[in-house]
């Protein structure tokens, strides 16, 4: 009876873990482009948009979004996840001068900008040359977003390499929608050593469940043997 239980426990678990681990992967960030919003290492929840948006799920003006590089940022793999907020959505005007951002001819608030933008002195990823294209007083720029386009930039002005630089994200191109930001940075041993457990998790609980609920069949194997 009891290994009945307990082969009943490890298989609610397994489910429970194997379809958050799917649905709402844990992810943690990479670089300062979403600071202070999002500090380096900080770990995030993250709905699974491209299994989710099967159901309904939506991206939304003022989301933070992750995606796939696919060669907008030509250092990174192509494969690489980047994290930015989404400030404008298809069927959108987006409108950037030196310092300010447009929606539709009107000046977006934005709060959650701490390093105010200036375009003038922006140094895309960091290279000497990366801020030429803004460096003109009257610098200013306007996308018309079409269907399934996003134009994203990161909270963190001078420091990210956006649709600034590389131009509206295709929504095929987004991989999830953050859900939350946790208390917890991937800094050090004891937290990369909890990151990898939890995602091995999910395999554990397979090889769990295998184990006890196989254990009859096995030790009369053994005996036998």
């Amino acid at each position: 009876m009891k290994r009945q239980w307990l082969v009943r426990l490890l298989f609610g678990l397994m489910v429970i873990t194997g379809l958050f681990s799917v649905l709402t992967p844990l992810e943690y960030v990479r670089g300062k482009s979403m600071a202070p919003t999002l500090q380096p290492g900080q770990w995030l929840i993250v709905a699974n948009y491209r299994v989710l948006r099967h159901v309904g799920l939506k991206v939304h003006r003022g989301d933070i979004v992750t995606f796939e590089n696919q060669g907008k940022v030509a250092n990174l793999a192509s494969t690489r996840q980047l994290v930015k907020r989404v400030v404008g959505a298809p069927r959108d005007l987006l409108g950037i001068s030196q310092t300010t951002v447009y929606r539709n001819s009107k000046p977006l608030k934005e709060p959650y900008v701490k390093h105010p933008m200036n375009n003038a002195q922006y140094q895309y990823d960091g290279r000497t040359d990366g801020g030429q294209p803004f460096t003109s007083p009257s610098y200013q720029r306007a996308e018309y977003l079409t269907r399934d386009q996003y134009f994203v930039l990161g909270d963190n002005r001078p420091a990210s390499a956006d649709s600034r630089w590389f131009g509206p994200v295709a929504g095929k191109q987004m991989t999830g929608i953050v859900l939350a930001k946790l208390p917890i940075r991937r800094s050090g041993l004891l937290e990369t050593t909890l990151w990898v457990g939890l995602h091995l998790l999910p395999m554990v609980l397979v090889l769990a469940w295998f184990g006890v609920a196989s254990w009859p069949d096995l030790k009369g194997m053994l005996k036998r043997g």
